[in-house]
């Protein structure tokens, strides 16, 4: 049994975005779309996939790369 490749699973993903924003409009798509991506991330932070403090560490990292280059 061979798994799926991320490019397939983006298609699928994709196939039924556009099938629901002909279904039910862009609008309630776009809000469904945004609610699902915020759930994951917070899926991801409540299975400790995901830490306040390496987010901060990220941006104040970038910030610095930002800063340094003005």
């Amino acid at each position: 049994m061979t798994t799926w490749t991320y490019k397939q699973w983006g298609a699928l993903i994709g196939a039924l975005v556009m099938f629901s924003i002909a279904l039910v409009g862009f609008g309630e798509t776009a809000l469904v779309v945004i609610f699902g991506v915020i759930g994951y991330f917070v899926g991801k932070f409540l299975d400790g996939e995901l830490s306040v403090q390496d987010i901060q560490q990220r941006a104040q990292g970038l910030q610095q790369r930002v800063q340094g280059r003005s």
